[in-house]
């Protein structure tokens, strides 16, 4: 087996550390790292991001101010995944971690719908983004009675990517790799569960679209369109976004697949909906959103991205 790359096995190392630190030494340390990365690429390419979507409503005082909030929030999630995996060194540590989630994740009413779903047999594509804390949303949702997967990326070789991956599945969140086969995932819907994907950023392994997002043509995944068209659920989009000092966990209505359509037409429509929601979403909390991703790309770039996927 090849052995990782040094800085991939720093990563790990680091997340290991993190997870054995008081949170009365993390935070703080959490929140100078993330006072130092305003002078990163990241940032640059934050305020880049930050001008494109939010430049006709926003001055740069206020972009640069919501670019440090998501700095900050980033460093929050990382301090709040690594008390979550503790919950792999045994029982006791998994029932810390379980009644952590259900002290910090209120569940809104909406989340009901979702649950008569369960009651029913039906399954449900699960739509969120990288938009509060997405990782909160999958255990918070399982702990509720709400099985079944989330599919995500894995890189081959990488011990922290494995890492998630063990996080989830110590809290009984099942991942499912990204490049798979859909048979599993069909499995899981057409059996009455429930699959979670993130659907706001570039996914160039997977089909995409060019699609409006924040006014301007970005790499969009139909992904979550073909997986309902195929096991013929809707899908709903979810978020887990901070409120105070606690999370709220709330759905929005279901969308559905508009059959009238040529296929490749009625995916496009559905993503761009869903795409849609996310920029409401991101417009109310935009602290709290990944601005530091790759998401928008000169038109060329974009029509070869297009092209491979």
């Amino acid at each position: 087996m090849t052995t990782a790359p040094l800085r991939r096995r720093l990563r790990l190392r680091a997340l290991d550390i993190l997870g054995a630190t008081p949170p009365a030494l993390s935070a703080p340390l959490l929140g100078v790292l993330a006072s130092a990365a305003r002078f990163s690429v990241y940032e640059r390419r934050a305020l880049a991001n930050l001008e494109l979507a939010l430049g006709e409503t926003t001055d740069a005082a206020a972009r640069a101010r919501i670019a440090g909030q998501a700095r900050h929030h980033a460093a929050r999630l990382l301090r709040e995944w690594t008390r979550l995996a503790r919950a792999r060194r045994g029982e006791g540590e998994r029932r810390k971690a379980e009644a952590w989630v259900r002290e910090t994740v209120e569940l809104d009413a909406s989340i009901g719908e979702l649950e008569r779903a369960a009651r029913a047999g039906q399954g449900r594509v699960l739509a969120t983004a990288h938009l509060g804390n997405w990782e909160l949303l999958a255990v918070a949702l399982r702990l509720r009675g709400l099985d079944g997967a989330v599919v995500g990326f894995r890189k081959r070789n990488d011990p922290a990517a494995d890492w998630l991956v063990g996080l989830r599945a110590s809290l009984g969140v099942e991942t499912v790799p990204q490049d798979a086969p859909p048979r599993r995932l069909l499995e899981i819907l057409r059996g009455g569960g429930f699959v979670g994907l993130l659907a706001d950023l570039e996914a160039r392994r997977i089909t995409g679209e060019p699609l409006p997002f924040f006014g301007r043509p970005a790499l969009t995944m139909t992904a979550p369109a073909s997986l309902a068209r195929s096991a013929r659920v809707p899908i709903v989009p979810v978020r887990c976004v901070l409120r105070g000092r606690c999370y709220r966990l709330s759905a929005e209505p279901a969308l559905e697949l508009d059959r009238t359509l040529e296929r490749r037409e009625a995916l496009r429509e559905l993503a761009t909906r869903l795409n849609a929601v996310f920029e409401r979403w991101i417009r109310e909390d935009p602290g709290q959103w990944a601005w530091h991703q790759r998401r928008w790309r000169d038109p060329e770039e974009l029509r070869r991205l297009a092209g491979a996927g």
